[in-house]
């Protein structure tokens, strides 16, 4: 005799078939372990996603020369683009007799973007003057400042940003506009605080984030919603 699969009028199931509250709440109460593992997912994914430039620039290469000509041109190499790992030669633009009182102010010519303890010091070349700004994170005062007054030619590498891309946009801007140095958000920047090499240190905190996300996919799809214990 066949069995009766549909339900009653009065809307209770017939015997051979499992009744299931239909919506959302429902079926978040049957399915508890499967949203705590795809939140863990998810958390992971977030961090991959915020590693996953990082870990390209620190496999970059030899970085690509640009020249003070094609820099006052606007003409950047072909393919180049914001955070590229790039190099350029050129003198340090800054003002005479450095002291920490004239820091950030225009007689210094270098700009000072400074927040949560951490120090951004921007100024121009001599090469390139209002088309390219150098960012260094380095502690200039003391002999590292009377070094940069008096440092001459030398190759500034890093990657490659835009006046409107660096970090603190705000406080950068009013750096920039006390010491009286371009402000136009389209400008080049070469933040020589970024290498591939510094990156490359840390890789195996970035690989270890990488390995805990395909743990934490892996046991998603082999465990589902089966209970941790």
């Amino acid at each position: 005799m066949p069995v009766e699969t549909r339900e009653h009028k009065a809307g209770r199931p017939v015997a051979g078939h499992e009744h299931r509250p239909r919506g959302i709440g429902p079926w978040i109460g049957r399915n508890p372990w499967l949203l705590v593992r795809l939140f863990i997912v998810l958390v992971f994914s977030f961090g991959v996603s915020l590693i996953a430039d990082q870990f390209s620039y620190g496999l970059e290469g030899k970085p690509v020369t640009l020249t003070a000509e094609q820099i006052n041109s606007g003409n950047l190499p072909e393919g180049v683009e914001v955070g590229d790992y790039v190099r350029i030669e050129g003198t340090p633009d800054v003002g005479e007799d450095l002291t920490l009182e004239k820091l950030g102010t225009p007689e210094s010519r270098i700009g000072i973007s400074s927040r949560y303890s951490v120090s951004y010091f921007y100024f121009r070349l001599e090469e390139t003057g209002d088309n390219l700004l150098i960012q260094t994170a380095q502690d200039l005062p003391g002999d590292s400042l009377r070094d940069l007054e008096n440092m001459g030619e030398r190759v500034w590498d890093g990657r490659l940003a835009r006046v409107g891309t660096v970090i603190f946009h705000d406080t950068t801007q009013h750096g920039l506009e006390r010491a009286n140095l371009p402000r136009d958000e389209s400008i080049p920047v070469i933040e020589t605080g970024d290498t591939p090499q510094q990156y490359r240190r840390i890789f195996p905190a970035y690989s270890a984030v990488v390995v805990v996300w395909l743990a934490s996919l892996g046991w998603l799809l082999w465990k589902r919603n089966k209970p941790f214990l």
